[in-house]
């Protein structure tokens, strides 16, 4: 990866004061540090016994498979990729050098990610958020999701046949995209709106208590919430006791209803997997051939 170098953990523990230029990724399952090879013995009080300090195609594989979606509980899913594509995006906004428009290990990882999943990753079953609730709301002709973000967006489409769609967000001007698409969404402002829909889908960061507040502001309530929210909360419990009537299903039901599909991708991945090692060591170990000096002979 030129001269990034990347620390990789498996926990939400923040890392330490960070002396140096550097970049950190956070999903719900893990968090990755970009920083320079150059810095990386000034950064010694950050990482821990538990992190992989990775390198070169050991590095690029890695991102490449988590970017994939093959780290992911749903197997191939995107929102991981839209996540990272938004946090380079940000970085070169703030004109971290990590992330520059030339860094042609980014170049490579943007193509291959999308050519690995155009090739390989089509055809796993139920293997994203989207495709999932198409399963689980069939019984439901109308349905309402919190949330106005990628997430949201992704999931859209495969609920667009439903009777009645309603999306509740903090800024509906993200959704409008989906108009022509979909020309009977409706989309309320998050404050103000009133549930519609016989499923309630949480596509949000919103809390427990918003969400109690919002199903207590009209007499018809949902017969059944879908949580998508990563972060621990008690709302499953809370519901029972305010709304017994209304079933729910929360991220980890998610995550557990596709571990039979995913025993089944196993061998697919693990063969992606090496696939894409080989890959980033021939990224690696390439030789560009520049004909406007010996210094522009690298490797």
């Amino acid at each position: 990866m030129e001269d990034i170098l990347l620390v990789h953990r498996k926990s939400n523990q923040i890392f330490s004061e960070l002396p140096v230029e550097t970049a950190l990724w956070k999903t719900c399952l893990r968090q990755i540090l970009f920083c320079h090879e150059s810095d990386f013995g000034l950064l010694a009080e950050s990482v821990q016994a538990g992190d992989q300090v990775l390198r070169g195609e050991k590095a690029l594989s890695l991102l490449l498979e988590i970017l994939c979606g093959l780290h992911s509980p749903i197997v191939g899913e995107t929102e991981v990729f839209g996540q990272f594509k938004a946090f380079v995006e940000s970085n070169r906004l703030a004109q971290n050098s990590l992330f520059a428009e030339n860094r042609k290990w980014l170049q490579f990882v943007f193509a291959e990610v999308k050519r690995t999943r155009a090739e390989h990753l089509v055809g796993l079953g139920s293997q994203s958020y989207g495709s999932l609730l198409r399963r689980y709301t069939r019984a439901q002709g109308s349905v309402t999701i919190c949330g106005g973000g990628q997430l949201t967006q992704e999931i859209l489409p495969w609920l667009s046949h439903k009777t009645a769609l309603q999306a509740i967000c903090r800024t509906p001007q993200k959704l409008e995209v989906l108009n022509h698409k979909i020309p009977h969404l409706k989309i309320n402002q998050l404050n103000e709106a009133f549930v519609h829909g016989e499923a309630l889908v949480i596509a949000a960061p919103v809390s427990d208590a918003w969400i109690l507040e919002l199903m207590s502001r009209q007499e018809t309530r949902p017969l059944a919430v879908y949580d998508l929210r990563g972060e621990e909360n008690q709302l499953q419990q809370l519901l029972q006791e305010q709304f017994p009537h209304v079933t729910f299903m929360g991220l980890q039901r998610f995550f557990s209803e596709i571990e039979d599909i995913k025993k089944d991708s196993q061998l697919k991945i693990l063969a992606l997997k090496a696939q894409l090692l080989e890959k980033a060591q021939a990224f690696i170990q390439r030789t560009e051939l520049r004909p406007l000096g010996w210094d522009d002979l690298c490797a």
